[in-house]
Parts: C-alpha cells; structure tokens; sequence
C-alpha cells in the first residue's frame, strides 16, 4: 500500500443521518470518484450513482447489505472505493464489487490495496464467489489483442488495465453487458407506429397500464412474481447466478427507497385482460423533479413471463413507457440501458427505438478459495 493511503471501511452502522453530516464526506467522494471515473471513459456521467443512491444502499441492509471500503489519500480526499454489495434473501455465497480508483491516482497500488481489503471482507462475511463488473469505453472488434468473454459474445482489449488487474487475480471474463443510450425526443411518429404494430399483434387479449412514482395494491403479487425471474431469465453467461425471490412487501419497500432518494418509477406494464394478471413490465428510474445535473433517466427491468411471449408485449410495454415519459417528464434529454451482448430480442427492441451502443460493462468472476 502506498504509504500516504489510508482506507476506512464503512457497513450499513456507519450511514449518516443525511447528507449534510460531516460523516457523509466519503460518500460525497465516492460519488465524485464514480462521476469522474464514468466522464473519463464515456464523456457523461449517466452511468454514475448519485450520492443519495448511495447513502440509500448502505444504510439500509434489509434485502442487500453494502459494506464500503474507502481509499483516502494525503489530504483525506477520496481516490478510490470498493462497493460490496450482498444479497441477503438469495445467492448466499455471491457478492458483487465495483472497485474505481480515481483517474489521478491510478498505478500507484490504490486499486491492489482495495481489492485486498475487500476480499477480506468477503471472506468475513463467509461468501467465496466476487462478481466485479468493470467499465468498457468502446467493445473492441474481433481479432488479436482483445479477449472474448466465456459465454462467446463480447470482447475486451487484452492490455486494458481492467483486464490486466483481474486476470493477474485469476478473474474469469464471463460476459459483456452492452450500454445504450436513446436520445430524447423520440420522433412521436415512429412510437405510434411501433404501439400500433405491436397492439395489432398482440390482440384484444392484453392492454397496456402505466403508474408513475406508486404502484396500486392489486398489482404488486404480479410485479414481485416478475421481478423475482429477473435474475435468472436475463442472460447471465457463466455468471453464478440464482432466483432472487421478491413478494409484495420488497415491491413496496423497492418504491419508498426510491423516493427516499428522490427518484421515482415510471412503469408500464401488458394485462392479460382474460386473467387480468401482468404479463410483463418495464420500468424507468428517473429524478422525482426536473434535475439538470443528471437529465437522464435509467432503464430499469423489462421482462415478458415465458407464458406470454410472442406477442410483441416487449415493445409495447417500452413503446408505452417512452411516450409516457414525453408527456410527462419533457426535461429528460437521454434514456440509458444495459443488456448482455448475448440478449438479442432486447438489443433488437433497442435498436429499433433509436438507442445506440455507448461502452458496457465487463463481468469477471472468481471463487475465492476457502
């Protein structure tokens, strides 16, 4: 370890009351780390977490416990951070880890001496399985130099010092998530035709329903059945990956941590009007008000029950959000997604929007030894 730096590691006891606190210094730096992190590789901070997101994730430990490990350098400002996030319903042996160091303060043994303690805190926490997931600025084409992720699709440049610092620790590169990012406005016309072409595929049997911000009682049982397949439906190459099981109470508990953080849920979601039961949603996180310091809007889940599909009902429920989000929040400028290289019917559904691929992010996995 660099002989200036010091690391603190945070857990859920340690949350500030607010952000105000002087004790909420390291998660201003996390973010400011995060933000400059994300500008250097794509240009925007779209993809970065706001503060109140991660003052959110660490103080509560009901369904993910966070622990954080902060990297401080000679005037106490923060220069990197490991996020240890845990299950605690599900995956019992699995963690994931974001690990950034600032963009200044790399080679200089800051990253090294984060993983260290990170993977001390996961071997406290008696789990053995890190699932990291490291910035990709551009996806390499095909040919010698790059290294392609085992589930086949995706590839990163071999000598990126991402790739060189997990495969000097025996990470495995499992899969490549591609980020999008789809402009606003969306040419009203092109959504209509899409609505219309799907509503006609589709048929009489379903409907389309939107809510903003909360969600009405009947439909929670639907949301948490739906979300709780979310795990396991979207590909996960060889990520070690099982059902996170939801129910109504980690739907309702899911809304107010948004709104804890100021950001709301826009959802639309298909009804199969014979059952009236959901057969799919999709969903978009965004700023509960108008907010120029982050003027996009993040795509949360899409999914489609395997019972239910064939229909068309991915693109009308993402057709349905989009033109709910035109009429109802005009100041959001981007939408910004991610999905498996691997997932061809949704990168499709995207491409067709308008969204454009902008990085991704590398998954790497490793089994610590016991």
């Amino acid at each position: 370890m660099a002989p200036t730096l010091r690391l603190v590691t945070l857990t859920p006891d340690d949350a500030p009351a607010s952000l105000e606190d002087a004790a909420a210094r390291p998660l201003h730096g996390i973010a400011r780390v995060d933000r400059d992190v994300q500008i250097e590789a794509r240009g925007h901070a779209d993809a970065a977490a706001p503060v109140a997101q991660r003052l959110s994730q660490l103080r509560h430990a009901d369904y993910v416990r966070t622990t954080a490990v902060v990297a401080l350098g000679p005037s106490d400002d923060v220069v990197g951070f490991a996020w240890v996030r845990a299950l605690q319903k599900s995956n019992p042996d699995v963690v994931e880890l974001e690990l950034c160091v600032h963009p200044d303060h790399r080679h200089r043994g800051v990253g090294a001496a984060l993983w260290d303690e990170a993977a001390a805190v996961v071997r406290g926490q008696g789990r053995h399985v890190v699932q990291v997931w490291a910035d990709v600025a551009v996806e390499p084409p095909a040919g010698p130099g790059t290294l392609t992720a085992t589930s086949g699709s995706g590839r990163v440049l071999a000598d990126d010092d991402a790739t060189r610092f997990a495969l000097a620790r025996g990470f495995a590169f499992e899969q490549l998530e591609r980020m999008s990012r789809l402009d606003l406005p969306v040419d009203p016309s092109l959504l209509r035709r899409f609505a219309e072409a799907a509503a006609e595929h589709a048929g009489d049997d379903y409907r389309i329903r939107t809510w903003c911000g909360e969600l009405p009682e009947e439909v929670l049982a639907d949301i948490a059945a739906l979300e709780s397949r979310m795990a396991t439906d979207a590909p996960s190459g060889g990520l070690e990956i099982e059902e996170d099981p939801w129910d109504a109470d980690r739907v309702r508990t899911w809304l107010a941590r948004f709104a804890e953080r100021g950001q709301t849920l826009l959802l639309s979601a298909a009804e199969h009007v014979p059952t009236g039961r959901l057969a799919g949603y999709t969903a978009l996180v965004l700023a509960t008000e108008p907010d120029e310091t982050r003027p996009s809007a993040d795509q949360d889940t899409t999914i489609v029950d395997p019972g239910h599909r064939g229909h068309r009902l991915g693109m009308a429920v993402k057709v349905a959000n989009l033109q709910a989000l035109a009429e109802r929040r005009p100041d959001v400028r981007r939408v910004v997604t991610w999905n498996a290289e691997e997932n061809g019917p949704m990168l499709d559904i995207n491409v067709a929007l308008g969204f454009r691929p902008d990085g991704g992010f590398a998954a790497w996995q490793l089994r610590l030894p016991d």
